[in-house]
């Protein structure tokens, strides 16, 4: 297994880059509530989030199937 070293800066921008709470990907699907991602993840729609804590989840922007893919 190999290892990759990145930056500090870089680990952070890409952190800011693709890690989005369920706020972000409810106005990324055009969806109307929380509870529709919820439901989403639930029926395997969506992928369960990278991180997840108690009032926090949050996902992986690259890992949303979006309309094009």
């Amino acid at each position: 297994m190999t290892t990759t070293t990145v930056s500090a800066e870089k680990f952070k921008a890409e952190a800011e880059r693709r890690l989005i709470d369920s706020f972000e990907l409810m106005s990324m699907l055009g969806l109307r509530s929380r509870e529709a991602v919820w439901k989403r993840v639930k029926r395997g729609a969506l992928p369960e989030p990278v991180i997840q804590k108690v009032n926090v989840a949050l996902w992986d922007r690259d890992a949303i199937p979006t309309e094009g893919s």
